[in-house]
């Protein structure tokens, strides 16, 4: 096991916040503090800035960060190796994925995992895609589940699943009662969409730049960061939007919502396993990655 005054420095780092670091770690605030002092005594050096923000890292302070995440993660290999023999699978996976996955993909799956993996903990946490793979470059998380595009060279991708995005409309919305839409009748109606950064808004505007429609040409009546918002504001006539067909099914089904027929906008989206180049997940993330792309 890690040195436990390194998790507290980790858990301060990564949340840049001695009081949620406090929460984290079931300890008092003067107590993270104590232990933050008395590791920068054995050092020499300042590891944190307080600023408006925060705890923010020195120089030395990132130096520091990285160092210990490489302890970390030899430790969980170590210990991984060790257990295999006894068919033994324990530790922490650190999960980030996107909000559509989150609420109607990953629960299935995380309950799978968990059943067959009791002893591995699982932390979670949610963003728009950009978000998420920052935070997987900054290995704040050992495995990312993302719905938008990624082009960086620094992380491998494999798709796990495939959804259509949909344009939807509240029932009584003129689109919603048309046999076809044109993208052009599509673009002239107030629009409600994800924040910038978001994988379906990322897909439907590379879709219209291939139609030749620049994205500013939308006339974006809101921007809001919650897949459930944008169905909320959808239902309640506020504009027209869209979404994965999975996030939608059961309102489409209770006609809270209607699919806009638009078949020039309906394109396809894949939500995407990210891991960061090198040496594939091993232990508890090649478990869960086998698990993931097995699913059907």
């Amino acid at each position: 096991m890690m040195n436990y005054r390194l998790e507290v420095f980790r858990s301060v780092a990564e949340s840049q916040s001695i009081s949620k670091a406090a929460r984290l770690l079931h300890l008092s605030q003067p107590a993270v503090s104590k232990h933050i002092q008395q590791l920068e005594e054995t050092l020499g050096v300042p590891l944190f800035i307080r600023s408006a923000r925060g705890m923010d890292l020195t120089p030395a302070g990132l130096v520091y960060l990285q160092h210990v995440r490489e302890i970390a993660a030899a430790h969980e290999a170590v210990a991984q190796r060790l257990q295999a023999p006894a068919g033994i699978l324990t530790g922490r996976l650190r999960l980030g994925t996107n909000k559509t996955i989150l609420s109607y993909y990953l629960p299935k799956i995380l309950a799978r995992f968990k059943k067959q993996f009791p002893s591995v903990t699982c932390d979670v946490t949610d963003g728009n895609t950009d978000t998420i793979i920052g935070a997987l470059l900054d290995q704040r998380i050992d495995l990312a589940l993302i719905e938008g595009p990624c082009h960086r060279t620094e992380i491998q991708k494999e798709t796990f699943f495939e959804d259509e995005i949909i344009w939807i409309a509240a029932p009584s919305h003129p689109l919603a009662k048309e046999a076809k839409v044109t993208p052009t009748m599509v673009i002239e109606c107030p629009i409600v969409v994800r924040e910038v950064g978001a994988g379906t808004r990322q897909f439907m505007e590379s879709a219209l730049r291939r139609l030749g429609i620049r994205p500013n040409r939308l006339k974006i009546v809101q921007e809001i960061p919650s897949p459930a918002g944008v169905k909320r504001l959808v239902a309640a006539g506020l504009g027209i939007g869209y979404a994965f067909r999975l996030g939608v099914e059961q309102e489409i089904a209770s006609g809270i919502l209607r699919k806009i027929h638009c078949p020039k906008l309906t394109i396809r989206g894949a939500f995407s396993l990210l891991f960061r180049q090198g040496p594939s997940p091993s232990g508890v993330g090649q478990a869960f990655k086998q698990m993931l792309l097995s699913e059907e």
